[in-house]
């Protein structure tokens, strides 16, 4: 397992940061997702053998944020 931090930007409320952590915690090698809008950052625990960090990213980028 492995775990990143990513910063996101464009989450303006509480609504942002569900939204991003469900839409990763639902993705298939993902065991944990965290956003913080104030921080403007994501906590992602995932298995590196299912899902890339540029994958997560991308996930990110879909639902329209910036993730870098």
């Amino acid at each position: 397992m492995k775990n990143i931090r990513l910063k996101v930007s464009g989450m303006h409320c509480q609504s942002c940061e569900m939204l991003i952590r469900d839409a990763l915690e639902e993705t298939e090698g993902v065991a944990s997702a965290g956003a913080d809008m104030k921080k403007s950052s994501v906590s992602v625990l995932f298995n590196e053998d299912k899902i890339s960090a540029d994958k997560i990213r991308k996930i990110i980028s879909e639902l329209g944020y910036n993730a870098e």
